[in-house]
């Protein structure tokens, strides 16, 4: 089936409609002043993406409330949800508590159900202004060049848009075999931990960050009651979030002047030996990582990335006081161990390392094709996608073709949490509709 897109209404393609591609959907529909048609491509259409449509209540938020609101121009906006009637409603529903603060961090599970709400009222506004929404329930296969761009699907479209934005979401790295053992390779795929609760102990995963921390909520969740053995390179777990001890930020002089890997590592040190509390320093150079990243070589970044990034991750995405508590527990009562490249022999081994960003390594389909047809190039750093600094990849379709989220990576390094994800969401939209 072909469609043609009339030259009076701009016609844009969302390929992936996760927390990205729900986020760039609502952003587009609430800036649109003009006749514009939304084709949103993909197989399952749920706007809290994989992190949010958990319906575990232990897999909590790793930001605050008062830093998670969808929209960058309306910081309040989770908390004035979360204390609506709405917003109680659904808390309630899920027999959670009903008076969050903005200093707390809610369930992701109840954060869904805030993305649902705005993907409701989205498709409200898109109704008023005249804006059409049409969801392609198939998975994007390729992308031709021509007059207009040529979407194609699996189940045989060729869509004609003028603009693409790729929301594609997050690809795991896969875990070669491991002698006799179960290796579970998508540990958020719905039947990922059934029948856990009969696993034999021991159950092994291979990461200890972010991902790994939230396995083990899972499998005891699931009424896995063995032994867990985490293990990494490093034995390194995510540090713990805490109130700030005091406030602190960069002078914007200070960060213009480092120019540097070893300029910058210089002053976060220097900074961190000033202050009782070095997650005042790490939280106050979020704000300027992606300025800081830009201005370093490929061959810093590369740098950056064998030998620092381990220690970055680990102290700048945090898990919450009550995970943190969890975990420790855990480690104490001799139920998890975390530990450096373990050797033992699990029955289940489950894939926490973590994403794949190697474009010559991916399993997507749409991703493979684009690289071999020039439509994208791959970072020089070797982390996705190369981009213009408005977010348009580079390639054969440039400035067509938008890219927003993990692909990232290679060109801003921070790109996969809702702070770095809305603000890209929020350009996309101005820059497709300018």
């Amino acid at each position: 089936m072909l469609t043609t897109t009339p030259s009076s209404r701009m016609h844009v393609a969302i390929i992936g409609f996760g927390y990205s591609g729900a986020l760039t959907t609502a952003n587009l529909v609430r800036s649109a002043t003009a006749p514009l048609t939304l084709y949103i491509l993909d197989e399952t259409f749920d706007a809290r993406g994989v992190a949010y449509g958990t319906t575990n209540p232990d897999h909590l938020l790793n930001v605050r409330v008062s830093g998670m609101s969808a929209f960058a121009d309306d910081p309040d906006g989770l908390v004035r949800w979360l204390g609506s009637a709405a917003g109680k409603e659904q808390a309630a529903l899920h027999g959670l508590r009903t008076d969050w603060r903005a200093d707390d961090f809610v369930p992701r599970m109840l954060y869904g159900d805030y993305l649902e709400s705005i993907w409701e009222t989205t498709q409200h506004l898109a109704a008023e202004k005249n804006l059409s929404i049409k969801l392609v329930p198939s998975r994007v296969v390729a992308l031709k060049n021509g007059t207009e761009i040529a979407v194609l699907t699996e189940r045989g479209d060729a869509i004609a848009v003028d603009k693409v934005v790729m929301a594609v979401g997050h690809e795991m790295r896969p875990l070669p075999k491991m002698g006799d053992a179960e290796i579970v390779q998508n540990p958020w795929a719905e039947e990922a931990l059934a029948g856990a609760a009969n696993w034999t102990s021991p159950v092994k995963l291979i990461g200890t960050g972010l991902t790994a921390i939230d396995m083990v909520l899972s499998l005891r969740h699931a009424g896995y009651h063995g032994e867990i053995i985490a293990t990494s390179r490093r034995g390194w777990l995510p540090q713990m979030h805490a109130l700030p001890s005091s406030i602190f930020s960069f002078d914007d002089s200070e960060i213009s002047a480092q120019k540097t890997l070893q300029q910058m590592m210089r002053l976060v040190r220097k900074n961190i030996r000033d202050h009782s509390d070095w997650r005042v320093v790490v939280d106050a150079l979020r704000p300027h990582a992606q300025f800081l990243w830009q201005r370093l070589t490929t061959r810093e970044q590369k740098r950056f990335l064998r030998f620092v990034m381990p220690v970055w991750n680990v102290h700048r995405h945090r898990m919450a006081p009550e995970i943190a508590a969890a975990v420790e527990a855990e480690i104490a009562a001799g139920t998890l161990q975390v530990v450096c490249n373990k050797n033992a022999a699990p029955s289940y081994v489950i894939n926490c390392t973590g994403l794949e960003l190697n474009l010559a390594r991916s399993s997507n389909v749409l991703l493979r094709q684009m690289l071999a047809d020039g439509i994208v190039e791959a970072h020089a750093n070797g982390l996705g996608i190369a981009a213009d600094p408005s977010q348009r990849a580079w390639g054969s379709l440039h400035p067509k073709v938008y890219v927003i989220g993990s692909l990232l990576t290679g060109q801003l390094l921070e790109s996969t949490a809702v702070p770095e994800l809305r603000v890209q969401a929020a350009s996309i939209a101005k820059a497709i509709l300018s």
